[in-house]
């Protein structure tokens, strides 16, 4: 983090110009040729005080606000405290699968994706079958382009857990961008088996369907996704010529 500048630094608000009375005293320029000041119009000392920190904390702050925006410190951002959170945490204890999966989804969340791909790959050597760490692995896979071993992965996932929606979908996805249509269906179709109220599934194996012009088993599917307000199946049986 950079160091925060003092109140100096922050360039605070500049006090009133002074000028030398000719008793000695130091008086404003408002306050030169005035009447002397009564003792009921003096500010108390405790309240004086008080505004005095108050200026000072305010100038602080400003100069670290502005030496931010000038200088382009890195924003700490709230997956950045979690980083350095969990990176203290596997300090004392490197072999705790749930600290590092915890750090590696930190890592992923503020965008570092290949060390988040690193702790994930330590979670699995620590527990080969970790859904949690291999479906991340496929999703940062896909973030970074590398759509062959998200795949790869994403499959691993559905060997595990053979109804895992989110892997499905992602597989589905991808594919439906590749116009790989009957891999879609074989990504998404088994776990509808047992999860017909997943619409996203349901869109996309309508949408498959469609486009290989299975029709009629499209527009089951599109019902099924439009039950649950999905407005792309709504959109879709409209296209289809067909009323909910």
């Amino acid at each position: 983090m950079s160091k925060r500048k003092t109140s100096q630094e922050a360039r605070p608000v500049e006090p009133e110009q002074a000028v030398v009375a000719p008793d000695g005293d130091v008086a404003t320029g408002e306050e030169a040729g005035a009447e002397p000041v009564r003792e009921e119009d003096l500010v108390p000392g405790w309240l004086a005080l008080l505004v005095l920190v108050l200026l000072l904390a305010v100038s602080a702050l400003g100069g670290f606000v502005l030496r931010g925006i000038l200088v382009k410190d890195t924003t700490v951002t709230r997956a950045g405290y979690a980083v350095t959170e969990w990176e203290a945490k596997i300090q004392s204890n490197p072999d705790d699968v749930q600290s590092v999966l915890s750090l590696g989804y930190a890592y992923q969340q503020d965008g570092q994706f290949e060390k988040a791909l690193a702790e994930y790959a330590q979670v699995l050597k620590l527990d080969p079958q970790n859904l949690a760490a291999l479906y991340n692995t496929g999703a940062v896979q896909l973030e970074l382009g590398q759509t062959k071993k998200a795949e790869t992965t994403l499959w691993e996932v559905l060997k595990v857990a053979p109804d895992h929606a989110l892997a499905a979908k992602a597989l589905g996805d991808m594919y439906i961008q590749q116009k790989h249509y009957k891999s879609a269906l074989i990504a998404v179709d088994p776990v509808l088996e047992t999860r017909p109220d997943l619409a996203d599934l349901q869109y996309i194996s309508g949408f498959a369907n469609e486009q290989l012009g299975n029709k009629d088993k499209a527009i089951e599917r599109y019902r099924a996704a439009a039950q649950f307000d999905l407005l792309e199946a709504r959109d879709a049986l409209r296209r289809l010529g067909v009323k909910e």
